[in-house]
């Protein structure tokens, strides 16, 4: 018999050169420019570790132009909600926050694996898949830039 393959076993071995790395200032605010766009297959990996007293971070795949958010993951450590949305035409979308368990802890390491997919955004947490995202932007190609801001310190970067 065969062992079936979970949905998170594919993101969790990432292990290719990285196409794009941010070997530099890894500061929060952390601003990193995804210089093709986004396509089906791209990978956007995120090590970090929150704060000891964090209360909220997030995650921003971003339209090179204005002020368009295809993807917003907003993980609320105090309140334990993974809030996921986006930004468009000035306007913020439908939240969406179920989940199963809350991945984060204050103060801990965290591994974000964004998997991008046909018809939305694969997201894994310490090699767990957590969420589908279904696509708000349908052009890939012009979400050109990732942006983490909130209470984390990031150790490594990159899109594969």
């Amino acid at each position: 018999a065969s062992n079936p393959v979970s949905p998170a076993a594919s993101l969790t071995s990432l292990d290719s050169e990285p196409v794009m790395s941010s070997s530099g200032d890894l500061s929060v605010p952390f601003r990193m420019q995804l210089d093709d766009g986004l396509s089906v297959g791209s990978n956007i990996v995120i090590k970090g570790q929150t704060s000891k007293k964090a209360i909220s971070f997030a995650v921003n795949l971003r339209e090179s132009v204005g002020s368009n958010i295809a993807l917003h993951l907003n993980p609320r450590l105090k309140k334990g909600v993974f809030v996921r949305n986006s930004f468009l035409s000035e306007c913020w979308g439908p939240e969406e926050t179920t989940l199963k368990s809350f991945p984060f802890e204050a103060g801990h390491y965290f591994e974000m694996i964004i998997c991008c997919e046909l018809k939305f955004f694969r997201v894994a947490v310490n090699g767990f898949h957590q969420l589908d995202f279904k696509h708000r932007v349908q052009d890939l190609s012009r979400i050109r830039q990732l942006e983490v801001l909130g209470d984390v310190s990031l150790l490594e970067v990159r899109k594969v």
